[in-house]
């Protein structure tokens, strides 16, 4: 009897030592702060602060700062995005002063009314419903107001969907709950980043209204035929939730859709349902068809990610700051399921990315670059500085930056998951010549650039929310105290809000079995039944969001997610310098 007790007790300690090693991790263990990283982390937060002081001082109340002339910009309903977008990174640098004043303001928006003729769902999903959200959990649930504002702001937002549509039309009324009175398009940036945000909205609110339409639009496009496994096009029709186009890319347009499939599914814990294989797959058919390595190059090592339309001459070998997420994207969900390979994959795409930084003569990268792809495919694109290519292994194309953060989102994810200094290294870099270049002196906000490409690059009158909601914050994390956003307790939406995940310590990701080409390995000959590029009169542009200044089309044709959606334009944009309207 002894024996068989002792037998027992025995088993139990290996059945719970097992499931202690097979515990997903995701942060390195172990990982700590050193005294420069605590040196660099309170220099960014100092930084923050007077920047966010400048946007209180000029803009309170409204959406953005424009930071050269002390003016503001409305273009997300007027309801203060910036504020609401800078709660979580206000409580997690320690400025409680301007996260108590912040929440104080958000907890008295009128979010059942805008001036603005028309208001985005995805804008305002992403930015207002994750940032009330993120904000209550960090302030540790105490704050039920900031809910009560959520739940308004999702009521408006599912008006976005009309009678049984799977996928919601992004433009909305919003007064009085009006519905839209139709749309023809939906892009799946817009239709599949709600899941984090409306999954949580119905958690705290005990509603599931909000969590089964998103799903309902998520599922749509991820059980939808896609161009390749897992690979979906930019473009769906609302009513039918089937692609109106073959433009394949992880930028701007479809980007955070491929981010959520995993991130839902570390959120939720949840692995029986499509989400994990869908990105599996999404990764995939990525590094069989999307992977290049420059060629004509001393840089032919890097590692991009094409984007890809088979009525547009296949592969199209241009990358965005944008869709410089997916490295990070790729070694989170990496870690999640135990794949080296995919994790491989991120460090290597983190590390392209990374370049257009070092290599450029203002030490930060462009919107976007282009490359010389597989078989010498070039597909519409223009190597213009041939000296400079050959060198760095890329060129700017469109050499705007406005302040975005993907690119030390991914840089967060890699150093974090390796606890390797190199990458802490390359985001002080990053930052020294971000605020050497961006400073505004007279008010210590930061603005946008109209030319990376130049060591001296005039400033844009342009500032967005997600400079405080995601930049700063990502920049920060990296120096931080690891325990801050600890990605083994943590998931961040696309806007950089934490939210809790439900599973912590979770034993593992069931995840299906892919064999995939090593980092570095060039793929087969691609056919696909793609048109020779003399027959492509219509080379897309990616989508940049509406960025200041830009008038498109650009090099090439009209064929592209802005134009078909009408977001090449920011419509309706009140600009505000010191009394004068725009």
């Amino acid at each position: 009897m002894m024996l068989g007790k002792t037998l027992g007790a025995t088993l139990v300690a290996l059945i719970s030592l097992s499931s202690i090693v097979s515990t997903v991790t995701i942060q390195k263990p172990g990982l700590t702060q050193s005294q420069l990283s605590k040196t660099r982390a309170k220099q960014i937060k100092a930084a923050y602060r007077t920047s966010y002081q400048a946007y209180l001082k000029y803009a309170t109340g409204h959406d953005a700062l424009l930071p050269l002339s002390d003016g503001f910009a409305d273009p997300f309903g007027g309801w203060g995005a910036s504020v609401v977008d800078s709660l979580s990174t206000s409580f997690l640098m320690g400025h409680r002063d301007l996260y108590d004043q912040g929440v104080e303001y958000s907890k008295r928006i009128d979010f059942t009314k805008t001036s603005s003729s028309s208001i985005s769902l995805f804008e305002t999903n992403i930015r207002y419903l994750a940032g009330l959200i993120s904000a209550y959990e960090l302030g540790g649930k105490k704050e039920q107001k900031l809910i009560d504002q959520a739940k308004v702001v999702g009521d408006h937002l599912i008006t976005g969907w009309l009678g049984t549509n799977p996928l919601p039309c992004n433009t909305l009324k919003w007064n009085n709950l009006a519905t839209p009175d139709s749309c023809d398009s939906s892009g799946i940036a817009e239709a599949g980043t709600l899941i984090l945000e409306m999954d949580r909205l119905s958690k705290y609110t005990g509603d599931q209204k909000y969590l089964q339409l998103a799903t309902k639009s998520m599922k749509a496009i991820a059980q939808s035929k896609g161009v390749f496994p897992g690979l979906f096009p930019q473009v769906y029709d609302p009513t039918t939730g089937q692609p109106k186009d073959d433009y394949v890319t992880w930028g701007g347009g479809s980007d955070s859709f491929f981010e959520y499939l995993i991130k839902y599914a570390y959120l939720t814990g949840d692995d029986k349902s499509i989400w994990v294989n869908t990105w599996v797959d999404s990764v995939a058919s990525s590094i069989q068809h999307l992977v290049e390595h420059p060629e004509q190059t001393q840089a032919s090592q890097l590692t991009y990610l094409t984007d890809y339309s088979a009525s547009n001459g296949g592969n199209l070998p241009r990358w965005s700051h944008l869709g410089c997420f997916a490295g990070g994207n790729w070694i989170l969900g990496a870690k999640m399921i135990g794949n080296d390979a995919f994790d491989a994959y991120g460090q290597a795409l983190t590390g392209a990315c990374a370049n257009t930084y070092t290599s450029s003569p203002s030490g930060i990268g462009p919107e976007s670059f282009v490359f010389i792809g597989q078989g010498n495919n070039t597909n519409g694109i223009t190597i213009n500085d041939a000296a400079f290519y050959r060198q760095h292994g890329f060129d700017f194309e469109v050499t705007q930056y406005i302040l975005r953060p993907e690119v030390m989102e991914s840089v967060f994810y890699a150093y974090r998951t390796t606890g390797d200094t190199k990458w802490q290294d390359i985001a002080w870099a990053a930052w020294t010549s971000i605020y050497r270049n961006c400073l505004v002196k007279q008010n210590g906000a930061l603005a946008a650039l109209a030319d990376v490409n130049s060591t001296s690059p005039t400033k844009l009158d342009d500032s967005e929310s997600f400079l405080y909601a995601e930049t700063f914050k990502y920049l920060y994390l990296i120096f931080a105290d690891p325990s801050k956003v600890d990605l083994d307790r943590y998931v961040l939406n696309t806007e950089a809000h934490p939210f809790e995940i439900d599973q912590p310590g979770k034993g593992g990701y069931a995840a299906k079995k892919v064999d995939v080409r090593p980092v570095g390995e060039k793929a087969g000959k691609k056919e696909n039944g793609v048109k020779k590029p003399s027959e492509t009169k219509d080379v897309p542009m990616p989508m940049f969001s509406g960025l200041p200044g830009l008038n498109l089309p650009l090099g090439g044709g009209g064929n592209t997610l802005g134009n078909v959606l009408g977001w090449t334009k920011r419509d309706g944009l009140k600009k505000h310098r010191r009394g004068k309207t725009h």
